[in-house]
């Protein structure tokens, strides 16, 4: 491909506009649509909720005013034995409550796993986690039946999202809808990240928000609703437009949203030509949101793309109503565009995406660098998922990759690459960055027979560092405190231009040979796979290492027998010649282990379960040859948690950070780890200020307070 092909994918430019080269799967002439509110997701007595199926669609239907209503029982519980019933007394109820242009009443039913949960509509069976025990079995049983599959409540804090929305074709082809928004709380609980995470992978899924009610309000635990377009209200058209995925999640009762690329309503696939993307042209999308009453204001409207990154937004000045035509160039061969509004009182709508591809059907997500701090001559690796979304296997293919530099692409490596049907591939190039500075990558997939128009796609920008950054081991080898937890202080020092790694073996010499600073927390007793204390061959080579000019930073914690015990970093402060020592103590402030840390002017350091540091002797560390006080414990006492008596009766707040020049080398001891992913995420908090503060210092520069 050429330089120029390249570089039309970083200009937004437009050609013209492109309608008349746009093929809608399944497109037909625009027609008019009525908008429709509901709610897809709810339960009665016949699983774990309360009342009947009746006693719902009555709810819905005259207290909710709900246009239609899904009873979504779970499905294990019709297969009991005193069940079984059950699911046809639904129909039953169903059925009786239905009443076309007035009201839709709908069974269906959800399917909880361990991956995740998923609800079934219009289907003639309930399946069960008994029977369809893994989410293939369960996708098979839609497939069946004709069913309409959705994820359920996706949550990243609480399960695992069907393994991170890992694309699944079978399931591609009966999965329509996610809850964007889902309850069953009285505030929704907005799931945009994984709607954005499941576009991204590939799936073609539109946007629901549920109440999932356990109790006697459905409709009413929350204004949220799924809106569909529909030509009528009646059981086969709101099937029709979930099946399109003509649907949009509202925070809002009644607001209207359509969103639109020529006469391909959202929900539907526009395929462009490969001739089309790489000249820039146009694609002209509409937007309509209206919502009736007039005190509901409209603040913003925003066009969301690959990745959540916003490609166009305006912003609304005191209107209800709110209409616009927006041109946006397509930067990849597979791309998904959806509306996100915000209304005056931050209710979120957010539409089902139109997605524009060429006819590959391959989309390309996670595409960056892996290193988290790439280096100038340094190998590091580029990854990339390539999803073929097509039903047949794509053998042969030429994966590409270039860094763009300046709007400059430069060929850097190529790989083959065999792509099964209906799945995602894993690739991984080798990238040595040349210069410093930002960059950003394409590739270029060629696929066997059209060489003649190869597929691009651009990934992620990275900043390269040059080769002579710092050097920092985490040591994670010993058990030591927050050993998992130090993800946060990786990227903090990865932003500040050092180049962190983690150590999960043993410390030796040839460990430290590149290193320029070392960090050890506390080690952990108790039940441990690793070891909990520094043998002497490791105790000599961090000896070596400080005293030959490396920087060494020690972080304690109080005294919990049997569990914590500083005496380890005693040792290693013993082994290079230092007098300072941890003390055998907790600093407390009104019986928490929680204190704030002077650091100059500023009072909010967070430290949890810290001890003091102290002389020769547990002596006071004031006045100590050498030894800087960085900080103290602000109105804090030592404390006796362990009941040997060793505490330390101060009569000012007890130190918590202290520096000292150890040979050619620096060294600084905290009371407790600051830097932990806990304690990072403590905005009120000084914490990563002074963390950089303290790594600068070991770094070879000045000491300096906030």
């Amino acid at each position: 491909m050429s330089k120029r092909m390249l570089r039309t994918m970083l200009v937004l430019a437009a050609a013209f506009v492109l309608l008349a080269a746009c093929a809608c799967y399944g497109a037909e002439p625009a027609p008019r649509f009525n908008c429709y509110f509901g709610n897809l997701h709810s339960h009665t007595s016949y699983s774990d909720g309360v009342l009947t199926p009746s006693d719902a669609f009555q709810h819905a239907r005259d207290v909710a005013l709900l246009d239609f209503l899904a009873v979504t029982d779970h499905g294990y519980y019709f297969q009991e034995a005193t069940n079984l019933h059950h699911w046809f007394m639904s129909l039953e109820e169903a059925d009786a409550f239905y009443e076309p242009g007035r009201f839709v009443s709908m069974i269906g039913f959800e399917w909880t796993f361990t991956d995740g949960h998923m609800n079934g509509l219009d289907t003639p069976l309930a399946a069960s986690r008994d029977t369809q025990r893994n989410v293939a079995e369960f996708i098979d049983f839609l497939a069946q039946h004709d069913g309409i599959g959705t994820f359920n409540h996706p949550n990243y804090d609480i399960q695992p999202n069907w393994n991170d929305f890992e694309y699944f074709g079978g399931g591609d082809r009966v999965v329509y809808l996610l809850e964007v928004g889902s309850g069953p709380y009285r505030h929704n609980i907005r799931n945009e990240r994984a709607y954005q995470r499941a576009l991204d992978r590939g799936w073609h899924v539109g946007a629901i928000s549920c109440q999932d009610n356990h109790s006697a309000h459905w409709g009413t635990a929350a204004p949220t609703r799924t809106g569909a377009l529909a030509r009528e209200l009646t059981r086969e058209a709101i099937y029709e437009s979930l099946r399109s995925m003509r649907t949009y999640a509202t925070e809002d009762s009644n607001v209207r949203a359509f969103f639109e690329l020529g006469e391909c309503q959202m929900g539907s696939e526009v395929v462009i030509s490969r001739d089309d993307l790489n000249s820039g042209r146009v694609l002209r999308f509409s937007i309509v949101i209206d919502d009736p009453d007039e005190s509901d204001m409209i603040a913003l409207v925003q066009v969301v793309t690959n990745g959540g990154v916003v490609a166009w937004e305006s912003e609304v000045d005191g209107a209800n109503f709110f209409e616009a035509e927006v041109d946006i160039v397509p930067a990849s061969s597979y791309n998904w565009y959806y509306v996100r509004a915000v209304q005056a009182d931050a209710d979120v709508i957010v539409t089902s995406p139109i997605w524009v591809s060429t006819e590959s059907q391959v989309a390309v997500c996670d595409f960056g660098c892996v290193d988290l701090v790439p280096q100038v001559g340094k190998a590091a690796r580029v990854r990339a998922e390539i999803v073929n979304r097509n039903d047949d296997a794509i053998p042969g293919a030429t994966a590409i990759l270039y860094e763009v530099r300046e709007g400059e692409p430069v060929r850097c490596s190529s790989l083959e690459v065999d792509l099964p049907g209906g799945r995602g591939t894993a690739v991984s190039f080798e990238w040595t960055p040349k210069e410093a500075g930002e960059t950003s990558f394409i590739m270029e997939l060629v696929i066997s027979g059209r060489e003649g128009a190869p597929d691009i796609y651009p990934g992620g920008s990275t900043r390269v560092r040059p080769s002579d950054i710092k050097n920092v081991i985490i040591d994670e080898g010993h058990n030591n405190r927050c050993s998992g937890y130090m993800d946060a202080f990786v990227r903090l020092l990865g932003e500040a231009e050092y180049n962190p790694s983690i150590n999960e073996g043993s410390i030796d010499s040839k460990l430290l040979e590149d290193a320029d600073m070392l960090v050890i927390n506390v080690p952990e007793m108790g039940f441990s796979l690793t070891p909990t204390s520094y043998d002497d061959n490791e105790l000599d080579a961090i000896a070596a290492f400080v005293l030959d000019g490396g920087s060494l930073l020690l972080a304690g914690g109080s005294d919990f027998p049997g569990f914590r015990d500083c005496g380890q970093l005693n040792t290693v402060l013993e082994r290079i010649g230092s007098a300072i020592r941890f003390g055998r103590d907790e600093i407390r402030q009104e019986d928490s282990s929680v204190v704030d840390v002077e650091w100059g002017t500023a009072r909010a350091v967070y430290a949890d379960e810290a001890c003091s540091l102290a002389g020769p002797g547990w002596s006071a560390i004031d006045g100590m040859e050498e030894v800087v006080v960085l900080a103290r414990a602000m109105g804090s006492l030592s404390v006796d948690v362990s009941g040997d008596g060793m505490h330390f009766p101060y009569t000012q707040s007890p130190v918590f950070a202290v520096a000292q020049t150890i040979g050619s080398g620096r060294l600084v001891c905290l009371g407790a780890p600051v830097y932990s992913s806990y304690d990072l995420d403590r905005e009120r908090c000084g914490n990563a200020a002074f963390t950089l503060a303290v790594i600068s210092w070991l770094a070879g520069g000045e000491w300096k307070e906030q």
